[in-house]
């Protein structure tokens, strides 16, 4: 399939499909995105949806998280169901917002965010050869406000993660060696709403953004235990993804156009952001996540499509796919040699691109 250039403005790019289904359109003739035939299907219960989906790199396989708390390991590259690590016995009373994944050796992690007020962690331990164990954890947090965890991610340092809620908090959390405890530290870091992403990164030292639904971004620098910046973005940030520079970082911010926002942490506030984008009449929502890599960004969307942008030069977008007919792509994540789509009703379509 040939690659045609796109016409629209820079920096604005419009919603509607111009395309046929799984057409491409591409400005750089050396780029493309098409989709092989034959998408899978994740096995997903009656009002069940994707949640997240995690790369457990040690064995190739990918985790599924879904919202009512089912975990199952998928093998790659054709997405055989290898087990299922976790069935809920009440699975409609099960509200998980967020998960991400830990390595220790050949045991992996994998840590959920409940929106519930008791119980708002849990982490489950599995090994190829032998079961899973699963543990809840009393997440401390503020009565006087919501209760929930609404994001989890995976720290640097070995057997850490970090955690936001509903009330406004972050906590970074240590797994003991046997897997058999945790322990929590609270942060001191100032947000007024939700916690919608956490993102650890290395630059000159560890730190760790935070941003919330109160548009505020904050880096917690891990040695002096400090807010070293904070900065505000133009709407709330939904993900904050890590680029080719540890000192830039990817947000995903609620608009219908300019959704994106390229920070750069040594130029705060002199240059706020690089903001691109496309035209869309819905917000994404924090339950469509994009996928970085290298100098790529991979995004979802509302209408079934992906798009793909070369962070270098982000005026022109480098082309784009339709995945899914009516809809939503919820989950873009970059594999070792492919990208996949998720839809919300648990399609998944690969993508090539070369």
């Amino acid at each position: 399939m040939v690659a045609k250039s796109l016409k629209e403005p820079a920096q604005v790019f419009s919603e509607t499909s111009v395309n046929g289904p799984n057409e491409i359109s591409s400005s750089d003739p050396a780029l493309v995105l098409s989709t092989r035939p034959g998408p899978s299907r994740l096995l997903l219960d009656a009002h069940d949806k994707p949640r997240r989906i995690l790369s457990a790199h040690w064995n190739s396989s990918l985790i599924t998280v879904s919202m009512r708390g089912f975990v199952e390991s998928l093998g790659m590259p054709n997405l055989v169901l290898q087990h299922n690590l976790r069935r809920p016995t009440a699975p409609t009373q099960e509200s998980v917002d967020d998960a991400c994944i830990l390595h220790a050796g050949d045991t992996s992690v994998v840590v959920l965010a409940h929106a519930r007020e008791e119980k708002q962690i849990s982490y489950l331990t599995f090994q190829t050869s032998r079961g899973t164990n699963f543990r809840v954890v009393n997440r401390p947090w503020n009565t006087a406000k919501k209760g929930g965890a609404s994001v989890v991610s995976t720290m640097l340092q070995p057997l850490m993660f970090t955690s936001g809620g509903y009330d406004h908090a972050v906590h970074i959390w240590k797994i003991s060696p046997d897997f058999m405890g945790v322990s929590s530290t609270l942060l001191a870091i100032k947000h007024t709403s939700v916690i919608q992403s956490l993102l650890p990164i290395r630059d000159t030292s560890h730190k760790l953004i935070s941003a919330g639904a109160d548009c505020s971004v904050h880096l917690w620098d891990l040695s002096p235990e400090r807010v070293v910046h904070t900065f505000k973005t133009s709407n709330s940030p939904y993900h904050a993804h890590k680029t080719e520079s540890p000192f830039c970082t990817l947000l995903e911010v609620g608009h219908r156009d300019l959704q994106f926002e390229l920070r750069d942490h040594r130029m705060v506030p002199e240059h706020p952001a690089e903001r691109f984008g496309f035209f869309t009449t819905e917000l994404h929502g924090r339950f469509i996540k994009g996928d970085t890599w290298s100098h790529f960004f991979a995004s979802g969307s509302r209408n079934g499509s992906v798009r793909l942008w070369d962070l270098r030069n982000v005026r022109e977008q480098l082309a784009s796919v339709s995945c899914f007919s009516n809809d939503q792509v919820v989950q873009v994540l970059k594999t070792e040699s492919d990208l996949l789509a998720f839809s919300k009703r648990g399609d998944v379509m690969t993508l090539n691109h070369k």
